[in-house]
């Protein structure tokens, strides 16, 4: 199926609407922004020869595809920021910016006037939350998640932060540092809702995205069936810097390139959050009558590898789970380690490979 970045907007507007016009309950919306996805880093787009040779290992979204319609022709723009601004206000990025944005740009990637898709789900009575990355602005509180429609969320405002300590990451070697940043020049970029997400409940207490997995948990299994929930998962998988857990890491430990072996265990660290997510909501009752859309932002990153990919040990006197070292590999430089055979190129890149990307409905 052909579709472009609106298209995942309109889908879930559309059901919205349709449903009322029919005087039905409308459906619950679990819309799932993936970050810098390759294409053939999906199991789908892989054969199961292919699967175990590569070990592309994503059985919950390889299912999801198989239950729904995937997307095959899918089209975003070539970076973040601007397919981000696109998915939550409806417009496409020319209408908005057409480069990555300072979450502290005044303009905010998305203008103040604009209406976001969190405002009308809840004028169609939804309950409206967000969790992960949001890089569409903070300037004002009404470039906020809060300040677009959304009751909650958990969110960072940048465009890529430390897994544990949740700081802002300098961007790769490319563009500014080739050192594991340490000072305190960095901000922590983490918040829940309206305020700094500094409580005991967040700071040091493990990997970010198993604090986004549980906070989709907390949502679903509190959610009242009878209204509708607009759930609002903006993965922080597979953007740079590449970290994970080091069971996951293990699970590929035959991969020799570090950014490789990064990048896969990234990709099975989503899939099974999306696995926890999707089985709750089918204990709670809610996935019978769910759309799922899932879309990555743009193309998996194939630059040139940087020096910064290393296993660096835990600093002493620090808790493990309040630093980022200490936890195995991770890549920190050169924005590598994606795979989008057979497409050319890939993010910051106008080719297929930048804009063609892994994208379902399901449910």
């Amino acid at each position: 199926m052909h579709s472009t970045v609106l298209a995942t907007t309109a889908a879930i507007t559309s059901a919205v609407s349709a449903a009322r016009s029919n005087s039905t309950n409308p459906p619950h919306v679990f819309f799932v922004v993936v970050d810098d996805f390759g294409w053939a880093d999906a199991g789908w787009h892989r054969t199961p020869e292919e699967q175990k040779e590569y070990d592309v290992v994503s059985p919950t979204m390889n299912q999801l595809v198989k239950d729904g319609v995937e997307l095959n022709r899918h089209y975003v723009y070539m970076e973040c920021t601007p397919t981000r601004a696109s998915f939550q206000s409806g417009r496409l990025p020319a209408h908005l910016l057409t480069t990555l944005a300072n979450p502290c740009d005044p303009n905010g990637a998305i203008p103040k006037q604009m209406t976001g898709i969190a405002q009308v789900m809840k004028k169609a009575g939804y309950a409206t939350h967000q969790v992960g990355k949001w890089d569409a602005g903070m300037a004002t509180p009404k470039h906020t998640p809060k300040g677009r429609g959304y009751d909650t969320s958990l969110s960072y405002f940048g465009h890529g932060n430390w897994m544990w300590t949740h700081t802002e990451w300098s961007r790769s070697s490319h563009n500014t540092t080739d050192a594991y940043p340490q000072d305190k020049q960095f901000m922590r970029d983490f918040w829940d809702t309206d305020r700094p997400a500094n409580s005991s409940k967040f700071v040091g207490t493990g990997y970010e995205e198993y604090l986004f997995r549980d906070r989709m948990y907390e949502i679903v299994t509190a959610h009242d069936a009878s209204t509708p929930l607009f759930l609002n998962y903006d993965s922080r998988l597979t953007h740079y810097p590449l970290q994970a857990p080091v069971e996951y890491q293990q699970k590929f430990a035959h991969i020799e390139n570090n950014y490789r072996r990064l990048n896969h265990a990234m990709v099975n660290f989503l899939d099974d959050n999306l696995n926890n997510v999707t089985t709750a909501m089918k204990q709670q009752g809610l996935w019978e009558h769910t759309l799922m859309v899932l879309s990555s932002d743009n193309g998996g990153p194939v630059l040139s590898e940087g020096p910064g990919c290393k296993a660096l040990p835990a600093l002493p006197n620090l808790p493990l789970n309040s630093q980022d070292q200490g936890h195995g590999y991770m890549c920190f430089n050169g924005e590598a380690g994606a795979n989008n055979y057979p497409l050319t190129g890939g993010k910051y890149s106008y080719f297929e490979g930048g804009i063609r990307v892994n994208a379902f409905v399901s449910g």
